[in-house]
């Protein structure tokens, strides 16, 4: 990026490409949208996990109020109360613990989807058409902000040249005032001239100052879009062209590289995807699972260290709760089909209004210079003719308030171009070309 700085006056010198850089790269929306992206991203790698085993780890410690286990005591002493003495008596203890009152284990689980009626496959690809939207609507962020730019950058270079010019009317009346007022001392102008001239003066001069608070609000306009402190100064001049591609060409980049039909069509393909989830929800799931203790403390040996199976669930029925939620979602899918339809159309109609505008602009180009070469000779005959006597200050003045109309109407047009090229090119979907347009062989600078 070639930036030129002057720390005296804190003016930034810009290119437009500069300019456009600057923005994608600060502009909170372009940030925002990017930081969408990723999102969407990381969204999209969480569900391919869906794929992937689940593997936990569990742990526990239990303390009971006594040991579990099984007395054949009370039993022997039953069957023979002699024989139950003499265990007593010596001290014996017939009796088998199941599991003692302290005890703790570690152990994990595994379970891998077998089966699921489609639904994992339908997660990914919901996930990466919500990717892919997210880009679709980035895209959209920063389209606009390239016309955004367009207008604003341009918009500071028309109101530089607004002040220029005015500032040439100021001078010309000015010079012409001063030598209106010298010939009324001689007699050889009358009072009505003079004050013509200090009229058209004074008209000038409010002029040039509205034109300066204009080029003030346009600065701090590029400011903001570019996020940007002190004064911008465009450097790239705004352009013309002399022709365009045809309707034709631009209808159908519309149609391939839109982003807002872009984004429809992902719409639409996430509501084919919610079609497909409620329907995967009609079958059953299959699982396999296996679970092992790793170590434990005092764990019964009754209890088995390791089990492994194969799991089934399907719900029988539900209250016909799915069969709506299909029906619910096939009538999202024609609904979100009929807009997409409509947006077609609308853009497709958007892209003809604009393209015409184009059009109307680049008709006026002609008639525009002409009469500004026309202007410029009218001013240089009526100096001469005023140099001999044949025309009169007034006539010098209306002159060169007509040369500053065709110069301001051709600074004028060069910049409705611009943006209606901006904006026709935002539409079409392919708004990054516009860096094309202006860098092209083709291309008119307007100074």
């Amino acid at each position: 990026m070639s930036v030129v700085v002057s720390a005296a006056a804190q003016t930034t010198h810009l290119t437009f490409d500069d300019a456009l850089s600057l923005g994608f790269e600060r502009n909170p929306a372009v940030v925002a949208s990017e930081y969408a992206e990723r999102a969407a991203h990381r969204e999209r790698q969480a569900a391919i996990g869906l794929f992937m085993p689940r593997i936990s780890v569990k742990g526990a410690y239990t303390h009971l109020d006594k040991d579990i286990k099984i007395d054949f005591n009370p039993m022997l002493s039953s069957l023979s109360p002699l024989l139950g003495e003499g265990l007593t008596a010596l001290g014996l203890d017939l009796s088998y613990p199941l599991q003692r009152r302290n005890t703790a284990f570690l152990g994990g689980d595994v379970v891998m989807p077998i089966f699921a009626g489609g639904k994992i496959w339908t997660a990914n690809r919901a996930a990466k058409i919500n990717e892919e939207r997210t880009s679709e609507q980035s895209r959209q962020v920063k389209g606009a902000l390239l016309v955004e730019i367009v207008e604003r950058y341009f918009g500071v270079e028309l109101a530089n040249r607004g002040v220029a010019i005015r500032k040439e009317v100021v001078e010309v009346v000015g010079l012409h005032l001063h030598d209106v007022a010298l010939l009324e001392k001689e007699g050889m102008a009358v009072e009505s001239e003079r004050l013509y001239a200090e009229y058209r003066l004074a008209e000038a001069e409010r002029d040039l100052q509205r034109a300066e608070l204009q080029l003030e609000t346009a600065r701090q306009a590029l400011r903001t879009s570019l996020g940007e402190e002190g004064v911008v100064m465009p450097s790239t001049p705004m352009f013309l062209l002399s022709a365009i591609e045809p309707l034709d060409y631009f209808r159908a980049m519309a149609q391939l590289h839109n982003p807002q039909l872009g984004e429809v069509d992902r719409v639409r393909e996430l509501a084919r995807a919610n079609l497909r989830l409620q329907r995967a929800n009609l079958f059953p799931e299959v699982v396999a699972m296996g679970g092992m203790v790793f170590c434990n403390h005092q764990l019964s040996p009754l209890v088995p260290r390791m089990a492994v199976g194969v799991g089934l669930n399907f719900n029988l029925f539900d209250g016909l709760n799915k069969e709506y939620k299909v029906s619910a979602a096939r009538l999202q899918l024609r609904r979100v089909e009929a807009l997409e339809q409509e947006a077609e159309r609308d853009v497709l109609l958007l892209v003809e209004s604009l393209y015409n505008e184009v059009q109307s602009v680049l008709a006026t180009v002609s008639a525009v210079e002409r009469s500004e070469r026309f202007a410029e000779e009218y001013l240089r005959a009526k100096r001469n003719a005023f140099r001999e006597g044949m025309a009169t200050a007034t006539d010098i003045v209306d002159a060169a308030l007509s040369l500053s109309r065709a110069k301001l109407e051709r600074v004028q047009t060069a910049y409705e171009f611009d943006i209606a090229l901006a904006r026709l090119l935002d539409a079409s979907g392919v708004a990054e070309l516009f860096l094309q347009y202006l860098h092209s062989r083709t291309a008119q600078s307007v100074f």
